[in-house]
């Protein structure tokens, strides 16, 4: 039946069945289109290692003289035990910004 014979219902119902189809497709179009423009940075996130930021000079606040040197040797190997586990160890004292969860509390901090 040629298409101005039918209903109006029949042709009514043949537009909801268009805009069903078409729907699906435009959210899978909009859904990849959004996975490939952001492929490049999910890989550069995911090549780059995470981040420590440790206050060295409050970490040694407080710390009598003689035992600074021990101090810092702790710290020396524990940021290259965290380094051999792929963490980029730096000291907040050559930051310029950071978020704040990027540092490292020390023990004296609530």
């Amino acid at each position: 039946m040629p298409p101005e014979n039918r209903s109006a219902p029949a042709r009514m119902s043949g537009g909801i069945l268009l805009l069903a189809a078409i729907l699906p497709a435009a959210l899978a179009g909009g859904y990849l289109g959004a996975e490939f423009a952001t492929r490049p940075l999910h890989e550069a996130i995911a090549t780059r290692p995470p981040v420590l930021i440790v206050d060295v000079a409050a970490a040694l606040d407080g710390i009598v003289p003689e035992d600074v040197g021990e101090a810092i040797a702790d710290l020396r190997s524990t940021a290259k035990r965290l380094a051999d586990g792929g963490v980029l160890v730096l000291d907040a004292q050559a930051v310029l910004a950071a978020p704040q969860d990027a540092y490292v509390l020390s023990g004296k901090q609530p």
